[in-house]
């Protein structure tokens, strides 16, 4: 159990002394372990048997023992975090590879001949991604539609047509708004792609063509609630390169058969 677990575990057993050594330890976490125990008891402004008592209270055998339980949870948390950036550069690659060696010939036909481009997104990141795919594929002079929340699955289902190639682009694909819209665009006879995490999910079911990012949260011991969504945009840019690609041997072959 981490120390901050502890303190509050035990809070209504603490005088104000104690609370204070809380107060000291929460907002001092990264340094307070690198103390002895008189400089400890002095910045807290106790005893050194205060500061005994106080780890006795929160069912540590000591203040020897406080130090040690602080000093491993600031170097596993730092560890965690070298070793989640690793990780991060580690899935940038991987989308890199990926979308590098992943046929998408497929794809390539269905936006070529499909009149209008719609991308959908439902959620905030998502939305961005449908903005910058409509900005990177605009030399393509296709029309693309790019519609974002959860209010909009129904503005795309009424909008889309048989001329159409819809993109629904979902973190977890198990929505409830982009299930619906992608199984009831499949009753239209309307084709799809979906781009979500590498994970099996109802969504990609439903659509015609898949596309896959790794997308990987931050650790609970960093500051902010975060989803990495870099790998979205890697992925849109090297999917408009392939195409780009794709498209310049279809316009050789044309010019060849004339």
């Amino acid at each position: 159990m981490r120390i901050e677990e502890l303190m509050n575990r035990y809070y209504s057993d603490l005088n104000e002394n104690d609370k204070f050594i809380c107060k000291y330890i929460i907002n001092n976490k990264d340094s307070c372990y690198k103390l002895s125990i008189d400089e400890f008891a002095s910045k807290c402004n106790v005893s050194n048997t205060t500061l005994f008592r106080f780890a006795k209270k929160i069912s540590l055998p000591g203040f020897s023992e406080l130090k040690a339980r602080l000093r491993l949870e600031v170097e596993t948390k730092n560890n965690e975090k070298i070793d989640f950036l690793s990780t991060v550069t580690e899935s940038y690659h991987k989308v890199v590879e990926y979308i590098k060696n992943r046929d998408c010939t497929n794809i390539f036909e269905k936006m070529y001949k499909a009149k209008r481009i719609i991308v959908y997104g439902n959620g905030y990141a998502q939305a961005r991604v449908t903005s910058e795919f409509k900005r990177i594929f605009l030399p393509t002079e296709k029309t693309i539609f790019n519609m974002h929340g959860y209010d909009m699955a129904k503005a795309v289902e009424a909008l889309a047509n048989e001329d159409d190639f819809v993109i629904i682009i979902s973190l977890s694909g198990e929505s409830k708004d982009v299930i619906k819209l992608a199984e009831a665009l499949r009753l239209k006879g309307i084709s799809t792609l979906s781009i979500t995490k590498m994970i099996n999910n109802t969504l990609a079911g439903f659509c015609e063509e898949n596309l896959y990012i790794n997308s990987i949260p931050l650790p609970r011991n960093y500051v902010l609630d975060y989803e990495i969504s870099t790998p979205y945009f890697i992925l849109i840019e090297l999917l408009f390169l392939k195409y780009q690609k794709y498209l310049s041997e279809l316009y050789s072959v044309h010019i060849f058969k004339k």
